[in-house]
């Protein structure tokens, strides 16, 4: 792969991630601020669900885009151009723990989404 060809996937890929951050903290942070000042509305069984779709929904949404995003990488990190990967930034690339960043991202929506079921409920 062209050195031009895989900065410019990569830096696509970079923005894809870089996008999701903000839809995933806004929706969070709306859920938090429903749970937490909902009062009595939380108490009707429709209200609940629909906060507790978008929580569930939304999460399963932006974990697996982000997922696919560290699956890119993890791709792009096998195609690394010689001029890359013999630089410092390569070398440390070379060394990212993908897999295990990819389980963390799972977890640690689930345990949000978790979190804001119980409370829901």
């Amino acid at each position: 792969m062209q050195e031009s060809t895989w900065v410019g996937i990569t830096s696509m890929r970079s923005q894809a991630g870089s996008s999701l951050i903000l839809p995933f903290t806004l929706m969070h942070g709306v859920v938090l601020v429903i749970i937490a000042f909902g009062g009595d509305a939380l108490g009707d069984s429709s209200v609940q669900l629909a906060v507790a779709a978008i929580a569930v929904i939304g999460s399963m949404w932006t974990t697996l885009n982000f997922d696919g995003v560290f699956a890119d990488f993890a791709a792009l990190r096998k195609d690394m151009p010689d001029g890359v990967a013999s630089s410092n930034f390569g070398a440390a690339l070379q060394k990212l723990p993908i897999g295990p960043m990819r389980i963390m991202g799972i977890v640690f929506s689930a345990l949000i989404v978790v979190a804001e079921l119980l409370a829901i409920y």
